[in-house]
């Protein structure tokens, strides 16, 4: 039975192993293949970017480093008043930011038209100047607001990581606020700089803010040189001088991201005295819980005031029910199809040596691409030679392999800080008395993992229903994904038919999200006890 169990391992581990490369990497080797048709004579000016797009790739930098500025200021405030907050009412805004991290970037720049609006009333009526949602100013604060959630997780993972016998001996010698410029923040900075740098990574790969604010960014550019030329090796090169900063960005922070991934000691016992704070300090960071108030609080009121009514709303579901069901069929596939192939790639990075580094590379590297380069990857390697006849490319299963591109390997992230979690005495246990390696799986292993797969899926599940800039360019003739139908509606100014849209976009991201976070707690209530370890695989 065992050797049998073995023998069918041995097949399906190299199969999902294979299914990851070639949904995960094979877009980037297609479009390394196609630069063979470029002419070398236009290498050089591609390559080196002159002129406009230099000034386009600075100006999306800047966005991007100012993004990453403002969002992790915001995050570190709220994750220090998080922690001073252990119990109460504000002890569970933490988990209103789970739910509000894998809301659609769509959704914020909605809300904040709709304030633009009611602002520029006010301000028409006194006689003063109206405001305007373009610009870069309006994209910096709206990504800022959008990614802020993911600031504060980051930023929270940060502070827990100091231990806290070193905050205690700090504190006994000197007021918190030295303490914390001098001991925390000090200690906490590789972790703070990893958040930096992700938060970072998602401004500067994102087009669908700055191109609703009317600006534009080098991942803009990307599609709209393919658009023009349909040649997938030139869009590679304009998309170069990006995909340098990408790499290079992943490169610099994941030795300290990998560290994390591996070692998760956030959840260590933490700090039971909260830190004093003087005045100054409070109003910033109060300060910066009103703006996150508003980030959470806005979305909600602008997609309700907007709405015209249950009739009307029910006549733009009614339209657009086709997105729905489309919509949700990939993002289900997405998130199922993700989990085996995300656990093969985590379990590689735990195999040591040289190939627990690729698979680490694999995790890491694709996470620098900017979404347009995965759609024209995509299309270059489906409906390219030896492909092309397997009827892929032009079907559904195409906006399904651009979520899996990009998410998959954040998928897989999950489930590598999942694993590490795992006692491993358990697992020992399980391999001596076990009579089918299958069954020993479904018994143990599958259990304990279960809250990271849940997690894995949930957040695959969440972001695909918001993905935007690989899937259109990817999806079938006649099928639209919900996310593609608001981002239409938003340049024409359709205030009601987004609003309802845009309710329902939100609504199932939160309550998949709601359930996910139900599911955990209860799980992990159920689980904690006396067996549970933070050293397991």
């Amino acid at each position: 039975m065992i050797g049998r169990d073995r023998a069918r391992s041995s097949v399906v581990a190299p199969l999902l192993a294979g299914l990851y490369l070639l949904v995960v990497i094979g877009p980037l080797l297609a479009l390394v293949v196609s630069l063979g048709a470029v002419p070398l004579a236009d290498w050089s000016g591609l390559l080196l970017p002159g002129g406009r797009r230099f000034l386009l790739w600075l100006r999306s930098v800047g966005l991007a480093i100012g993004v990453s500025l403002g969002g992790m200021g915001l995050g570190l405030a709220i994750a220090l008043i998080l922690r001073r907050r252990r119990r109460g009412p504000l002890a569970q805004l933490r988990w209103v930011f789970v739910l509000l991290a894998p809301l659609p970037s769509t959704t914020h720049a909605f809300a904040w038209s709709w304030v633009t609006t009611l602002l520029n009333r006010v301000l028409g009526q006194v006689g003063l100047r109206p405001l305007s949602l373009r610009g870069w100013v309006a994209a910096w604060w709206i990504e800022v607001l959008w990614l802020m959630p993911i600031a504060v997780g980051l930023a929270s993972i940060a502070l827990e990581s100091v231990d806290r016998r070193l905050i205690e001996s700090a504190r006994l010698l000197q007021p918190d606020t030295r303490a914390l410029a001098r001991v925390v923040l000090p200690l906490a900075a590789p972790l703070l700089l990893v958040g930096a740098g992700l938060i970072f990574l998602l401004s500067l790969v994102d087009y669908a803010i700055p191109s609703l604010c009317q600006v534009n960014v080098s991942a803009l550019d990307i599609f709209a040189d393919f658009s023009v030329h349909n040649r997938p090796g030139r869009a590679l090169l304009v998309s170069m001088p990006l995909l340098v900063t990408t790499t290079a960005t992943v490169i610099l922070f994941q030795a300290r991201l990998r560290s994390v991934a591996l070692d998760p000691n956030w959840h260590r016992a933490t700090l039971d005295v909260p830190f004093r704070w003087p005045v100054s300090v409070r109003v910033v960071l109060y300060g910066a819980l009103a703006v996150m108030l508003l980030a959470a609080g806005i979305p909600v009121f602008a997609l309700v005031s907007q709405i015209d009514g249950i009739q009307e709303l029910a006549l733009t579901l009614s339209e657009a029910r086709q997105e729905i069901a489309f919509s949700l069929i990939v993002a289900i596939l997405a998130a199922l199809v993700n989990l085996p192939i995300a656990y093969v790639a985590a379990r590689g990075v735990f195999s040591g040596g040289p190939p627990g580094h690729g698979w680490w590379l694999a995790i890491t590297i694709p996470m620098a691409l900017p979404g347009p380069l995965i759609g024209i990857g995509l299309i270059t390697l489906w409906n390219g030679p030896g492909w092309a006849n397997l009827g892929i490319y032009g079907s559904r299963w195409m906006p399904v392999l651009a979520a899996l591109a990009r998410y998959a390997p954040l998928g897989a992230l999950v489930l590598v800080a999942a694993m590490r979690r795992v006692n491993p005495r358990q697992l020992e246990a399980a391999q001596l008395l076990q009579t089918s390696r299958l069954r020993s799986w479904l018994l143990v292993r599958l259990p304990l993992l279960a809250p990271g797969l849940l997690a894995s899926a949930g957040l695959v599940f969440c972001l695909t229903l918001s993905e935007l800039s690989a899937t259109l360019l990817v999806a079938p003739p006649g099928q639209s994904t919900l996310t593609i139908r608001i981002y239409n509606y938003l340049h024409y100014g359709a205030s009601g038919t987004v609003a309802g849209l845009t309710l329902v976009l939100t609504a199932l991201v939160l309550i998949f999200g709601l359930i996910a976070t139900v599911f955990l707690l209860l799980w992990t209530r159920l689980t904690s006890g006396p067996g549970t370890g933070r050293d397991g695989r």
